[in-house]
């Protein structure tokens, strides 16, 4: 069993199906592409928590040209690409007897009727660049600052995302890898809302693979101390766009990210605190 490429192709799914989540318009499909995201980022746990009990090691990256696939004009495009890459893993699963494979077949099968289900016909707006929020009046300053916040703050969360779930797979302490999964899980949701933004924005950017020294052999204490410090600063950063902004309900929405950056901190700091002891 091939747990690189197979860790690889289900990394890609996640991508692809994160990002289609806030790309269609209609409600139920949105939710069901939630749903299958957050499946398909269970499996790369899994997958990345067998492949280090049998000591094979994995990278994160991924193939670029797989992902700007979903860089499509029109909604039943995308659903085209989203069964196309179900289909091809459930291809790739052919011949692999494995507990876990064997899940992320029966999932996939199932996601592949789920899908099939809809009948879609909107134009997908994400990558248009016309950087105006519909129903939102903001002024040019604000808008150029929120465009810069946004594409700075999705690509950091996918970083995030990434990085903390490797280092819980590779993690045997209770405690960090509790905080380590608490905090893949808000990058997550953080990924999504500031991708619905850029979404509607046009201005939706596509992830970019993440150097290996990131998160390879990494000296996890000092890493730890560095993002105490980014998580601060990007509570500041928040707080800053949100006096900037002139939009109440935008502001609001950036008062609730500054909190939960802030708490970020204090996991963080357990993580640290747990490996220190032990």
């Amino acid at each position: 069993m091939n747990y690189s490429k197979i860790i690889q192709k289900t990394h890609e799914s996640f991508i692809k199906f994160i990002y289609a989540t806030v790309m269609f318009q209609e409600n139920d499909v949105k939710e069901k592409l939630n749903d299958i995201a957050l499946f398909k980022y269970r499996h790369l746990v899994w997958l990345m928590q067998d492949a280090v009990k049998k000591n094979v090691r994995f990278n994160m990256d991924f193939d670029y040209e797989e992902i700007k696939k979903i860089k499509v004009q029109q909604e039943c495009e995308l659903l085209e690409v989203l069964k196309d890459d179900l289909n091809e893993n459930i291809a790739f699963y052919e011949g692999i007897d494995d507990v876990t494979v064997n899940r992320l077949r029966n999932d996939d099968s199932f996601f592949i009727k789920e899908l099939q289900k809809f009948d879609v016909e909107g134009e997908i707006i994400s990558f248009n660049e016309n950087k105006t929020l519909p129903e939102t009046d903001l002024d040019e300053n604000a808008k150029s600052a929120l465009v810069f916040f946004l594409m700075e703050e999705i690509f950091k969360e996918y970083e995030l995302i990434t990085i903390y779930s490797y280092l819980k797979a590779h993690s045997d302490i209770a405690v960090a890898n509790s905080a380590f999964s608490d905090l893949a899980y808000d990058s997550i949701y953080h990924l999504k809302r500031f991708a619905a933004l850029a979404s509607k924005m046009g201005v939706l950017t596509l992830p970019r693979i993440i150097p290996h020294d990131k998160y390879e052999n990494i000296g996890v204490v000092e890493f730890l101390k560095e993002n105490i410090e980014e998580e601060m600063d990007a509570e500041k950063q928040c707080l800053i766009l949100a006096e900037k902004i002139g939009n109440e309900e935008l502001s609001e929405f950036l008062l609730f990210i500054s909190r939960q950056e802030l708490y970020h901190g204090e996991l963080l700091q357990r993580a640290l605190n747990a490996i220190k002891e032990d």
